[in-house]
């Protein structure tokens, strides 16, 4: 599968799954409110989760039988990105620099997580999910800088 494919895969099933997660994060503030005495109900739409839980069931099948030919353990079966089968010494040295440059530019990633945090306080009201969202940014770095690495280099 072509490297670009792969890149908007995961953006893909990582917008979907902050899509899945945020009715849960939204939950659990009210459940908060409630043990809080602040109000008396609490509810969620689980139609996101239920959504993301089977799109990320059908993709892990699809990932378990493509993976299962190439590896034995079923850990790596379900979880070897398809971006780990290099087939000779230069596809491994790209990959290995892509992973270096991803190590490098994950403390600056982090540093704007934090900074972006500090704007929560003022948007609480907009958008209550900020946190969740946040939480995405960083493994949609990792994937964008390593995606662009390996670009430049091929």
């Amino acid at each position: 599968m072509k490297m670009k494919s792969i890149y908007w895969i995961s953006i893909f099933g990582l917008l979907i799954a902050a899509w899945g997660f945020i009715p849960l994060y939204s939950f659990a503030s009210q459940v908060a409110g409630v043990v809080k005495n602040e109000s008396t109900q609490a509810f969620v739409n689980i139609t996101p989760t239920i959504i993301f839980l089977l799109i990320a069931t059908g993709f892990g099948i699809l990932l378990y039988r493509h993976n299962s030919k190439k590896h034995k353990h079923i850990f790596l079966k379900l979880f070897m990105p398809e971006e780990f089968s290099e087939q000779d010494e230069r596809e491994k040295m790209i990959t290995a620099n892509a992973c270096r440059k991803v190590y490098l530019f994950m403390p600056f990633v982090f540093g704007f997580m934090l900074i972006l945090m500090f704007l929560y306080p003022f948007i609480d009201d907009l958008i209550p999910f900020y946190p969740m969202l946040l939480l995405f940014v960083y493994p949609i770095a990792q994937i964008t800088i390593y995606y662009l690495s390996i670009r430049k280099q091929s």
